[in-house]
């Protein structure tokens, strides 16, 4: 049978293929791996290292672009259903680099079942007490210590979240090609899992 699979490409920038091939973007800007046409592609908010969405080059009929703007409503967030993922924006920001009003991070259930939560960039942020009732699978947390949270806070929202696999990305504040292997070990928290640019995991319910 075949597996939901996740590409780290880099930064804050990943890409899901799910079991039926549809193909998820989300932050693209880092690495490689843009070579499949986009069937979804989310925006957590428009830093230009997270929105260079023409850096992918084709798109399935029907592809959806998903942006800040979109998942925002008011004071509201605004779901998605695509049939192959349900997407649910959550509240992000919340420093003085990323207004909440401006930036969402993401929760993806993917047709499978397995659910992946990007925070985009962001500090701790009241709804992430919800977020811990939600048995996320797999849990994306920024620590660059520059722009957003540093990995001692990054620690205290994973082990509030307690997602199965908690996964360190956006390591830096530096934008580099390079992967700062000993800063993303200091993230040691109940199933931490360390993804390096480039690396592709199977996703497991």
């Amino acid at each position: 049978m075949k597996m939901d699979k996740l590409l780290y490409q880099g930064r804050a920038s990943i890409r899901i293929v799910t079991r039926k091939e549809r193909v998820i973007y989300v932050d693209p800007f880092a690495g490689d791996g843009y070579d499949l046409p986009a069937d979804l592609i989310l925006v957590t908010h428009e830093h230009f290292d997270h929105n260079a969405i023409d850096s992918i080059p084709s798109r399935n009929s029907g592809c959806r672009v998903i942006r800040s703007k979109d998942a925002i409503s008011g004071n509201g967030y605004n779901k998605f259903d695509l049939g192959f993922a349900k997407i649910k924006p959550v509240p992000a920001g919340n420093n003085r680099n990323h207004s909440v009003k401006e930036c969402v991070g993401y929760i993806i259930i993917l047709e499978s079942g397995v659910s992946i939560y990007v925070s985009g960039d962001t500090s701790t942020t009241s709804y992430m007490d919800d977020i811990s009732k939600m048995d996320i699978d797999y849990a994306f947390y920024c620590c660059d210590g520059v722009y957003n949270m540093d990995i001692e806070e990054a620690i205290k929202v994973a082990q509030k979240v307690g997602a199965k696999h908690s996964i360190p990305y956006h390591i830096t504040g530096e934008i580099t090609d390079e992967f700062d292997m000993d800063r993303a070990k200091k993230f040691r928290v109940k199933g931490s899992l360390i993804l390096e640019y480039g690396q592709e995991i199977e996703l497991i319910k």
